[in-house]
């Protein structure tokens, strides 16, 4: 079963002696009192049988306009049999529908005098998700889906059978003059033979298809472009209807303004969908306003889309859709008269956003529910543990805990004695100096030195690496052992000790040792051994009184080398050597 929303608009033709035209709507039509101004209805509908037609007859303006209204009213009674069956057997309703009419139209002619009337008819059948269609004459009925037009009748001219067999082109039916003589219509006479109308078009219907029916000023009078332009438009029924009529008005065309268009909104239904009544306001009819200026459309433009004048749609060239059976439904008109189309749109968007909010709101409300559950269930089960985290928090500060060895970027870091740079300088680190941080916060770090010394460290002045772990060793240019550049001399004055109970002689031990080169470690180590060797001697002497003055100045020149003198006091006379070992004892 389909769920489809349909619009029909049917204007009044503004010139004499063109096609009267009339649409069969869900069983609604066109009413005498009613062609003084422009015919609209809007409709949604879930019946599993609806059925929508448009009658156009070739005539006097007035007997045509007549027997369109006789039309419908015999196509309502058969339309009322059909709907009283859960199922429709097609082929004998189209039978019956084709005999019953043509004959209609043949006692309308007979009690008229004769006056020739022709009637072209197309209507459409959506029986669930299925199409069927029966087409005698020359009105259109067409198929948007995708963005894409196909045709679903094939005209009954005489100019189109040209086309047919070859003898003109598609482009030149258009203007060909016998592009309105009709092969097949409604009103063929016995002694003309029997009717044939077209009724091969069988196709399963998709969600978002489109069907518009169109009358004869509409397909045949308007240019392609301007037509297919508003077909294809991802608009409401409403808009789009009123646009294709409004398009072709403008360009000049004042007869045959007539389109119904239909939405197949779901192709599956279930019994909550079917619409039983109808709260819309009924608008009243208006006049058709007059035309303005004709809208300037080049004779040679070229349409971006393709024209109808190919081979109608069939089964074979359309995809095809499972059947599915549907509960039966009903169908419900919703405004008559002048169209308002800000009105359905809002109701439209009104009915979609109660739609989505009766949804939205009671999934947030559980949403809601469960997590504030969540959270009060978790908080009853770990109290104790989520105070204790509580309590931990409050007596932590802001530091960061970091027990990391980290070592001094420079020489001379001042370690403060608290976190502030006015603070007293407790002790300094040199680069390379390894500390062990225990805590950090943004700016200083808080160490204890390897002598236990706590303090405070600038962030900047330590780092985790060493960084005298990649300083090389310090190349050795020379040899740093100074040559001497003369002989050392030794004065060495040595006298007998001698053991007695007066006051000790002097013993003086002169080392002079003269170099070009500066003083270095060796010198000094080589003075600092002769004292030893001097103290030692005078020492196992027994002297009473030792009085060892040393006197050493040293002068640093790149031309003489300092001068050292030892004076030494003895209790003996004797001067030891200067050369003499320490191990070894005077005599």
């Amino acid at each position: 079963m389909s769920k489809t929303i349909s619009t029909c608009i049917c204007e009044t033709n503004l010139v004499p002696n063109h096609q009267q035209e009339n649409v069969f709507f869900h069983t609604l039509y066109r009413q005498q009192a009613e062609f003084a101004s422009e015919f609209i209805r809007t409709a949604r509908s879930t019946s599993p049988i609806q059925i929508c037609a448009l009658f156009s007859t070739q005539g006097p303006d007035n007997l045509a306009a007549f027997l369109n209204i006789e039309l419908n009213k015999e196509l309502s009674r058969l339309v009322a049999t059909t709907q009283k069956n859960s199922v429709l057997d097609f082929d004998s309703f189209a039978k019956q529908v084709i005999n019953v009419l043509n004959v209609k139209v043949c006692n309308f002619i007979v009690a008229n005098q004769g006056t020739q009337l022709k009637t072209s008819m197309t209507l459409l059948v959506i029986e669930g998700d299925t199409l069927r269609i029966i087409s005698v004459g020359n009105t259109r009925a067409v198929l948007i889906r995708d963005s894409r037009i196909f045709s679903l009748t094939e005209e009954h001219t005489v100019a189109h059978r040209y086309v047919k067999m070859g003898a003109i082109t598609p482009e030149q039916e258009a203007t060909h003059p016998e592009n309105m003589t009709l092969t097949q219509y409604l009103g063929k006479m016995p002694q003309d033979g029997d009717v044939v109308a077209d009724t091969n078009v069988h196709l399963k219907l998709k969600e978002n298809d489109e069907l518009c029916i169109m009358g004869v000023g509409i397909s045949k009078k308007a240019p392609a472009q301007i037509r297919n332009t508003v077909l294809v438009k991802p608009t409401t029924t409403e808009i789009k209807c009123k646009e294709l009529v409004n398009a072709s008005f403008n360009y000049g065309i004042k007869a045959g303004l007539t389109a119904i268009i239909i939405k197949i909104e779901s192709v599956f239904l279930l019994p909550g969908d079917a619409v039983f009544g109808s709260n819309e306001e009924k608008v009243a009819a208006t006049p058709v306003p007059t035309p303005t200026a004709k809208a300037p459309v080049s004779s040679d433009t070229k349409s971006t889309y393709s024209d109808f004048t190919s081979t109608p749609i069939t089964s074979k060239n359309v995809e095809q859709l499972d059947e599915d059976d549907e509960p039966e439904g009903d169908t419900t008109m919703f405004n008559s008269g002048k169209l308002n189309v800000d009105s359905v749109e809002k109701v439209e968007k009104s009915s979609k956003k109660t739609k989505i909010l009766n949804i939205v709101i009671p999934i947030i409300i559980i949403i809601v529910f469960a997590v504030i559950g969540y959270f009060i269930m978790f908080g009853v089960f770990n109290a104790a543990h989520l105070m204790d985290s509580f309590n931990e928090a409050i007596g932590q500060n802001d530091a960061i805990l970091d027990e990391r060895i980290v070592y001094a970027v420079n020489d001379n870091v001042p370690v403060y004695s608290e976190e502030s740079l006015d603070s007293t300088i407790v002790a300094t680190l040199n680069r390379g100096d390894a500390v062990t941080r225990k805590s950090m916060t943004d700016s200083f770090s808080y160490v204890i030195l390897s002598g236990g010394v706590e303090g405070y460290v600038l962030n900047v002045q330590l780092q985790e690496e060493d960084p005298t772990m990649n300083d090389g060793l310090p190349v050795m240019e020379a040899d740093p052992t100074p040559v001497p550049t003369e002989e050392t001399t030794v004065a060495q004055d040595t006298q007998p000790a001698v053991e007695t109970d007066a006051a000790p002689t002097d013993t003086t031990v002169a080392v002079t040792e003269t170099t070009t080169a500066p003083t270095t470690a060796a010198t000094t180590a080589a003075t600092e051994a002769t004292t030893e060797a001097t103290t030692t001697v005078a020492a196992e002497t027994e002297a009473t009184t030792t009085e060892v003055t040393t006197v050493a100045e040293t002068e640093a020149t790149t031309t003489e080398a300092p001068e050292t003198t030892v004076e030494t006091a003895a209790p003996t006379e004797t001067e030891a050597p200067a050369e003499a070992s320490p191990e070894t004892p005077a005599d």
